[in-house]
């Protein structure tokens, strides 16, 4: 879910249904993206990206990075 916040010009993505956990300092607490497979393959090289779940470069075994069309 995504909920923009009005006037600030900020984006806020994450999971409604789940309270958010707050550190002493009252800042959100950050947990990891699930891993999810990438089903992307590197044009070139047809081998399969290792990244789990993510967003921006796919990388292969190799080092190689790329971005969908």
């Amino acid at each position: 879910m995504v909920e923009s916040m009005a006037g600030s010009g900020v984006e806020w993505s994450g999971d409604s249904d789940r309270p958010v956990k707050r550190n002493e300092l009252g800042w959100p607490e950050l947990r990891s993206a699930p891993a999810e497979p990438c089903e992307g393959r590197n044009p070139m090289t047809e081998r399969v990206c290792r990244l789990g779940y993510h967003q921006g470069y796919h990388r292969d075994d190799t080092g190689a990075e790329w971005l969908d069309d």
